[in-house]
């Protein structure tokens, strides 16, 4: 048994888990064919065994504790799956919602779960992985392990130590005194937003609510995803043009319900991993930033996209994303447990203040898997989303795997039910695309 350290982003996200609002990371995989649910389990202890903090869980803290630990397991006692069957896609549906309505428990290792979904079309295999233990990097390098295990490929390891590179601060340089007063004028710039609230997405459809997460899935061909590669320009990237795209779909839903116009605040996570192990180490690396569109930066597209290429060159022209970082450290190293546990209450006495229009997490290109083998064959789709509780409310994760774009739109049920999330899912496509 090993033990080590929280670092400022595993308690941050600690700290944002609710029962009604679970702070975890979905993936899913869908394949072929069908998986075997024995191999499956077998893969997934195999996966566990190359990342320490996929086999640990939370060590009881006193209130009087300055910070938290994690246990790490030499090995999984066994696979944390679950198996469904699932006749059409309502079922397979219900499936996703019913595992992300939770986060896995943290008394126990690991920190994530796994439901393998049966399908007619190609099963799918479904991971909620608790963001306390990793980011959106973490659960595909997960996947990734637990897939070459199934495989029986090799699952090659970055050159360093999982558990000997998790202090942030040193990854963001802030010991640094310049780089530290940089990102203090970044922060009396940005303290002026707060002045007016974000715009919030209107709601439809809403009756009531419940806890946990809809989805809705959003795949664009090759065709579409060479749509979208053609609306960069002036140094614009493909995460810029999804920045624009989400800012001007927001825009033209809420006129579309007589909302007003305001400022569009995109929360963004940001990799802090460095370059030679950029893809590798699970963990919490990834700090978040705040890319702002104001209401004369939602015209159309190529106006919202040069707007959040702007502020996104910016941000890493400034180190903002060190700046979250910068902020937490003091906090989570002077202030006892029972305090940073009320970290939830803030949001409330602000009055949301801080809280942004809506998440973009964009996974980039990811690396081909092999194929599994068996009655499995390859991997075909890649769903991914971060979490996003109200008054945010919506969130949206996003894959490139071969030449197709996968796009998840998550959704709280206090925002959107099915339709209202279909049809604002449709106008993000029309937005992109035409």
């Amino acid at each position: 048994m090993t033990t080590i350290a929280l670092n400022v982003l595993d308690e941050l996200y600690l700290h944002l888990d609710r029962d009604a609002e679970p702070w975890s990371v979905q993936l899913e995989v869908v394949v072929e064919g069908r998986v075997d649910s024995d191999r499956l389990a077998d893969a997934i202890v195999e996966g566990a065994r190359r990342h320490p903090l996929a086999r640990a869980r939370l060590r009881p803290a006193r209130g009087i504790d300055f910070g938290y630990e994690w246990e790490v397991a030499d090995e999984l006692a066994e696979a944390p799956l679950e198996v469904a069957d699932c006749d059409d896609d309502a079922a397979l549906a219900m499936a996703r919602e019913a595992l992300m309505s939770t986060s896995p428990d943290l008394e126990e290792a690991p920190p994530f779960a796994i439901t393998l979904a049966h399908h007619p079309g190609g099963d799918a295999i479904m991971l909620n992985l608790n963001h306390a233990a990793g980011d959106g990097i973490s659960a595909v390098r997960l996947m990734a392990s637990i897939l070459r295990a199934y495989a029986g490929e090799d699952d090659p390891q970055a050159p360093v130590d999982p558990l000997g590179v998790r202090n942030i601060s040193d990854l963001v340089n802030s010991r640094s005194i310049p780089v530290r007063l940089m990102r203090s004028r970044t922060l009396a710039r940005q303290a002026t937003r707060v002045a007016a609230a974000p715009a919030r997405i209107a709601t439809e459809g809403v009756d009531g609510d419940h806890d946990g997460y809809g989805f809705e899935l959003l795949q664009l061909d090759s065709a579409e995803l060479q749509a979208i590669l053609d609306r960069r320009s002036g140094g614009a990237t493909v995460n810029d043009v999804l920045l624009g795209a989400l800012a001007l779909t927001i825009h033209r839903w809420n006129e579309r319900h007589g909302e007003a116009d305001g400022r569009i605040g995109i929360m963004m996570p940001v990799n802090l991993r460095p370059g030679e192990w950029r893809n590798e180490v699970f963990g919490n690396f990834a700090s978040i930033v705040s890319v702002d569109l104001a209401a004369d930066d939602q015209t159309d597209l190529p106006t919202a996209v040069a707007a959040a290429a702007a502020r996104t060159r910016q941000i890493k022209d400034e180190g903002g994303a060190g700046l979250a970082v910068d902020l937490l450290e003091l906090p989570t190293a002077t202030l006892p447990t029972r305090i940073k546990q009320r970290f939830q209450d803030l949001i409330k006495l602000t009055g949301s203040r801080f809280v942004d229009t809506t998440v973009l997490s964009n996974l980039g290109r990811l690396e081909k898997v092999p194929a599994l083998g068996g009655e499995a064959g390859e991997v075909t789709k890649v769903w991914f989303s971060p979490p996003g509780r109200m008054p945010l409310g919506a969130s949206l994760g996003a894959a490139t795997y071969g030449d197709e774009l996968f796009v998840t739109l998550r959704y709280r049920h206090a925002l959107f039910d099915p339709r209202a999330a279909a049809d604002f899912a449709a106008l993000l496509r029309e937005v992109l695309t035409t």
